[in-house]
C-alpha cells in the first residue's frame, strides 16, 4: 500500500531542509519526489501536509520502560547509583508499582515515548526481557544487540557476565554497558576493568558516564566507544553531568536518553531540551540545538548500528517522522526542542500515524475503531489504542488517581 505525504519540508541528512513529496510503501519510505511530481504507484492516500516540517522519528537510546509510573523517586543526590536506587525500592511509591503488571507499563512507556516523538527506543533490560514486546505498534525497541549492567560488584545481575555479553556481539552488534554512574572506588576503575577484558571497542555503548575522568575519557575515544548521555538522571541523582564538552572535544560518539521515570525524567523531547539548555549555559555554544538533533537521529541509529533502518528520511528506511508547523523567523532546530509534544501535528511510526491532529485521521487509511480520541495539554488528538482503558486500569490497581507526567490524557468526550 502506497500513502503520499505531499508538499512537504523534510530534513535532510546533512540537516538541509528539502520541499518534496514523501512516498511511503507500507512501512518504509519509498521515494522522496519532487512537489506535483505525478506518482506511477498506486496510491491509496493521500494528505497535503501544507509545508510542515517533518524531521525524523527521534531514538531515545536508554529508556526504562518498565519503570514508567512515578517520575522523581529516591532520595538524591547521592554519590553513586546504588545508593539512589536502594531509596527507590524503599520507597512507597516503588512498592504500590509492584501491583502492576510488567505489560501495561511497558505500553505506558511506550506512550510516553511516541507522543515526545521517540519512533524507536534502547530499553534498559536485556532483549530476552524486551523482545516480548518486539514489534508492537506503538515504537519499535532496539532488537539485536548485547548488555550486562556493569562489571562493578554492585551490579544488577541480568546479563551478569560482561566479557561474555561482549564476546557474543562479535565486535558487530552493538555491547551495552552502564559506567561511571558514581565515586565508589569499583566504578571509578569500570574503564579499567572493561579494558582488561578487552570490552572496549567501536561496538560498545556506555550509559551514563557522569563520573567518566580524563584518562577514561582518553581511552574510550581512541577506541572508538559511544557515550549515551542521560541529562535529567544526571543532573537528580549526581548533582553533575558527564564532562560533555570533553567528550565533545575528544569526537566521542554522543547521544540521549531518558533513563527512568522514576529517576526524574520525563519524555527524550525534554531531555533535549534540558541538553540545550545546559549546553549554551556551560559549554559555550559547542553544542547546538542542530547537533543535538542529530545526536537524536542519525547519530544514534549509527551507534546501535541501524542506520539502514532508521534516523533518516531516506529511501529504504522505516516511515518513521514527526510533522510539525514551523514558526516565523525561528531556528527550526531550536524550535523543535522547545516544543510540547501536543504541538506535534502527527508522529508516523512505521508508516502509520501514531498520534495526530483530527485532519490526519484519513492518511492511516485503516479501521480507526483502533484509535482513540484524547485531548493532551487540552489539545485534541487522534491516539492509536485505548489509553483511557489503560489508565483507568492502573487507577483500579493502585485505588487511587494517578496522572503520569508526561502522559496527561484525558478522554474526548
Amino acid at each position: 500500500m502506497f500513502k503520499l505525504f505531499a508538499n512537504a519540508q523534510v530534513l535532510q541528512p546533512d540537516l538541509s531542509i528539502k520541499h518534496c513529496d514523501i512516498l511511503v510503501q507500507d512501512d518504509c519510505f519509498y521515494d522522496l519526489l519532487e512537489p506535483g511530481t505525478p506518482c506511477s504507484k498506486p496510491v491509496e492516500s493521500e494528505v497535503d501536509l501544507g509545508r510542515q516540517m517533518v524531521f525524523p522519528g527521534l531514538i531515545n537510546a536508554h529508556d526504562h520502560l518498565i519503570d514508567s509510573c512515578w517520575a522523581g523517586l529516591g532520595t538524591t543526590p547521592v554519590e553513586n547509583w546504588f545508593d539512589w536506587d536502594r531509596s527507590v525500592h524503599e520507597s512507597y511509591e516503588y512498592k504500590l508499582m509492584q501491583r502492576l503488571s510488567v505489560t501495561d507499563l511497558y505500553v505506558v512507556g511506550m506512550y510516553k515515548n511516541i507522543i515526545s516523538g521517540a519512533t524507536t527506543v534502547v530499553d534498559h533490560f536485556p532483549a530476552e526481557i524486551s523482545a516480548t514486546f518486539n514489534g508492537h505498534p506503538l515504537v519499535s525497541l532496539l532488537e539485536h544487540f548485547y548488555m550486562a549492567h556493569s562489571v562493578s560488584h554492585h551490579q544488577l545481575k541480568w546479563g551478569a557476565n560482561p566479557a561474555e555479553q561482549f564476546r557474543q556481539a562479535r565486535g558487530i552488534l552493538p555491547f551495552i554497558i552502564h559506567a561511571g554512574e558514581g565515586s565508589h572506588q569499583e566504578i571509578r576503575e569500570e574503564i579499567e576493568q572493561l579494558n582488561r577484558m578487552g570490552a572496549i571497542e567501536k561496538n560498545t555503548v556506555l550509559v551514563n558516564g557522569t563520573f567518566l575522568e580524563e584518562a577514561d575519557l582518553q581511552l574510550i575515544a581512541s577506541r572508538g566507544a559511544a557515550i549515551v548521555w542521560l541529562p535529567t538522571s544526571s543532573e537528580r541523582i549526581f548533582a553533575r553531568h558527564p564532562d560533555i564538552k570533553r567528550i565533545s572535544e575528544l569526537g566521542i560518539p554522543l547521544t540521549i536518553g531518558t533513563d527512568s521515570s522514576t529517576s526524574g525524567s520525563t519524555t527524550l523531547l525534554a531531555e533535549l531540551k534540558k541538553a540545550w539548555l545546559y549546553a549554551k549555559d556551560h559549554l559555550d555554544g559547542a553544542i547546538a540545538a542542530r547537533d543535538l538533533i542529530k545526536m537524536a537521529t542519525s547519530d544514534a541509529a549509527r551507534i546501535f548500528g541501524i542506520e539502514k533502518q532508521t534516523g533518516s528520511i531516506l529511501p529504504g528506511r522505516r516511515a518513521d517522522f514527526i510533522v510539525f508547523k514551523q514558526q516565523p523567523d525561528s531556528d527550526i532546530f531550536e524550535q523543535f526542542i522547545s516544543m510540547k509534544p501536543a504541538h506535534f501535528s502527527m508522529v508516523v511510526h512505521k508508516g502509520m500515524m501514531m498520534i495526530g491532529n483530527d485532519e490526519f485521521r484519513k492518511i492511516s487509511a485503516i479501521d480507526f475503531s483502533q484509535y482513540s480520541e484524547v485531548k493532551i495539554d487540552g489539545m485534541t488528538k487522534i491516539l492509536y489504542g485505548q489509553p483511557s482503558q489503560l489508565i483507568e486500569r492502573i487507577r483500579h490497581k493502585l485505588n487511587s488517581a494517578v496522572v503520569f507526567p508526561y502522559f496527561d490524557i484525558a478522554s474526548e468526550d
